[in-house]
């Protein structure tokens, strides 16, 4: 049976990427021949300084990596993938915590301990570089590390009892990770197709041994992944169906409100699944998202003292929303905190969309779904404060106990957040734009294409949107 699981994770990850092989193949004979051009052409033209994009009606130089000739490009490759992927941590010379000179995680040495883990990271890195320059070699170079990758995790699909579990889901996260940096319009999810494959793996007892030897936080995380995955796709998968808090056993105060955040979204994601195959009555399914959105409510009114975060305003700052960023005391504390507020945000979402479609609301229901409007507002302008943090955070060092230091720095997991604020009904226009910025720049100085291609999607919902509420108004303004 495990067996049988395994070849249908293989098989849905041939498919996804069957349709765009060819056209790979096209595009790397394509960089490899000679441009057709007047003689002495070639030798006249040079490659410009930077990119450009635009942000706000303003064009942005994006300056392009260089390296030193003498540099091999694997070790390019890696290089970017740690400067701009990797947690960093601030210390002081005497290995104090300081902010002032960072250098990257401590578990950064051990992923490229085989060749197949430092193959893994170096393709990730190669294809984000190769987007932020344009670079066709690199991106050849890339597919051609991922090409090994994937026949490395082909070779444990087929002997999953010989396998590292460790080894393999560093290998499969790289996998999910290439994905968001390559992906093209048509294939914008196409990271899940991997993530899917680990959940496969972790059905097997040493796989699932390897999970459960996690750090607390880490554990965790895995659970957060699982529930953006299904809001991804709306697809419940087994990762899900199984999850008990009894599965995070002897958890320290400080993990329990991450437990708890993980019960109430794996029961909301179920919750959506539901509404997926039913068509209840729309006074039912408001009364069930109030629900939730009273149990998230009080999730935040019951942390403890040491979640605190303090609101900062600052005009210098380089990463703020609407000047404001958060002043956190744990790293990961900050990231449970926008999984909050996303499922927040939906769970109000959820309201607004049930109520708009009731033919007779009450006045009660207009003034709900405005106070839901209102809550969306509030937690879209918490997502983008939030992630502004984030950022800051990866870009400065983190200043604390480095055995809780994850080895990646976040970044892929703020895209998710920023789609839900920036195209969420109710959202408002200066978030909209904001978020767009954001994952411009995302895209075009770290290489992520995903984020870029997140766009025109976000565009349209918010287009749709403001066509709902424009049909509200017209009904609901007469009366």
């Amino acid at each position: 049976m495990f067996r049988d699981e395994n070849d249908r994770a293989a098989r849905r990850s041939a498919a996804a990427k069957a349709k765009t092989e060819a056209r790979r193949r096209l595009e790397d004979r394509a960089a490899l021949e000679p441009d057709i051009s007047t003689p002495g052409s070639r030798a006249d033209r040079s490659r410009p300084a930077a990119l450009v994009y635009r942000s706000k009606d303003q064009l942005i130089p994006t300056p392009r990596v260089t390296a030193p000739l003498s540099i091999p490009l694997e070790d390019q490759g890696l290089k970017f993938f740690i400067n701009r992927f990797v947690t960093r941590v601030a210390i002081r010379s005497d290995g104090s915590p300081h902010v002032g000179f960072v250098q990257p995680s401590p578990h950064v040495g051990a992923v490229t301990l085989d060749q197949a883990s430092r193959d893994a990271v170096v393709s990730v890195g190669l294809a984000a570089l190769s987007n932020v320059n344009d670079d066709k070699v690199l991106r050849i170079m890339s597919r051609e590390k991922h090409a090994m990758v994937i026949k490395a995790v082909r070779e444990v699909v087929e002997n999953p009892a010989q396998a590292n579990p460790d080894r393999t889901l560093h290998l499969i996260v790289m996998l999910s990770l290439y994905e968001m940096v390559s992906c093209t319009p048509s294939q914008i999810d196409s990271w899940i197709v991997h993530m899917d494959g680990a959940a496969a793996l972790l059905t097997q007892s040493s796989f699932l041994l390897s999970l459960t030897n996690l750090d607390h936080r880490a554990h965790l995380q895995f659970y957060f992944v699982a529930i953006v995955k299904f809001f991804s796709k709306r697809v419940v998968t087994p990762d899900l169906l199984s999850w008990s808090p009894d599965l995070i056993p002897s958890s320290p105060p400080e993990i329990l409100p991450g437990v708890d955040l993980v019960d109430i979204l794996i029961r909301f994601a179920k919750f959506n699944a539901y509404l997926l195959q039913q068509e209840p009555d729309a006074r039912a399914v408001v009364d069930s998202a109030l629900l939730f959105e009273d149990e998230l409510h009080k999730w935040e009114t019951q942390l403890p003292s040491n979640w605190s975060f303090t609101v900062k305003e600052s005009n210098t700052c380089g990463y703020t929303f609407r000047g404001q960023y958060h002043i956190y005391k744990d790293m990961w504390v900050s990231r449970v905190f926008n999984h909050y507020r996303w499922a927040r945000l939906l769970a109000n979402e959820t309201i607004v969309s049930q109520i708009s479609k009731m033919a007779r609301p009450t006045p009660n229901d207009v003034i709900q779904r405005q106070q839901a409007l209102g809550t969306i507002s509030c937690m879209a302008i918490d997502i983008c404060a939030g992630v502004a943090s984030q950022e800051a955070i990866s870009e400065q060092g983190v200043a604390e106990d480095t055995s809780h230091i994850p080895l990646l720095n976040g970044t892929f997991m703020l895209l998710f957040p920023l789609g839900v604020a920036g195209g969420a009904a109710g959202t408002p226009d200066e978030v909209h734009d904001w978020v767009v910025g954001t994952l411009k720049r995302i895209g075009y100085t770290i290489g992520i294409r995903r984020a870029l291609e997140m766009i025109p999607q976000l565009k349209k919902s918010v287009g749709r949107w403001k066509l709902a509420q424009k049909r509200w108004n017209s009904i609901h303004e007469r009366k």
